[in-house]
């Protein structure tokens, strides 16, 4: 039952949603300061709202697939310093993919965290596969070192092919055209650099780890 203007603030391509949402409602109580009595600019929508609540969501549920994933691979291995091994693959992983969407220009988004979290899981397949066959090796009497060595060396193979199966899904997926290619590009490339860091991290870093902890 008021008189009153309407603004629409348009985004630019490339810009922040929550970035300009704060700059708008800063310069909005800004402006309120100085306006004549009986005038007012009142921000009516504001898709930042529902963008800072669906990453909230989404960094709760990161945190939820880590402390599940971290949970699995000790039921099964039943043993805290064989668990610590792939848990710390993780975190390095994951930052190695927050870097990647960084170098390519990709801006950490609802579709990049949500391939986060499906990554969560991926990162230490891996791992888990070099872990379990220095295991095996262990037991059959091999000194640490020399579990880790050839124990590494033996799945080394089906390591770098389980890797390139799975880029291979995930790589053409980013060069869908049209609106498909818009949303999911990011997505794919997240998930090829997310299979192709855990790869590395599971031939180098694991057996490293294993041989200095087992």
């Amino acid at each position: 039952g008021e008189t009153g203007i309407g603004l629409d603030v348009v985004r630019q391509a490339g810009s922040s949603t929550i970035a300009i949402s704060e700059g708008v409602r800063a310069a909005v109580a800004e402006l309120n300061a100085s306006l004549a009595e009986g005038t007012r600019i009142v921000v009516t929508s504001d898709e930042a709202a529902f963008i800072n609540g669906s990453l909230h969501e989404v960094e709760l549920t990161l945190i939820l697939a880590i402390v599940i994933v971290v949970a699995v691979i000790y039921a099964f291995l039943m043993n805290a310093r064989a668990t610590l091994i792939p848990t710390l693959t993780i975190p390095i992983a994951l930052i190695g993919v927050v870097a990647g969407i960084y170098l390519v220009g990709f801006s950490v988004n609802i579709i990049t965290l949500l391939a986060l979290v499906l990554a969560t899981g991926m990162v230490v397949d891996d791992a888990i596969i070099v872990l379990e066959n220095i295991i095996r090796q262990r037991d059959r009497g091999m000194s640490v070192k020399a579990a880790a060595v050839i124990g590494t060396r033996e799945v080394f193979f089906a390591v770098v092919s389980t890797t390139a199966t799975l880029a291979a899904v995930f790589i053409p997926i980013s060069f869908l055209p049209g609106v498909a290619g818009g949303l999911f590009r990011e997505f794919g490339f997240v998930l090829a650099i997310s299979v192709t860091l855990s790869a590395f991290i599971a031939l180098t870093l694991c057996p490293m780890l294993a041989a200095a902890m087992l």
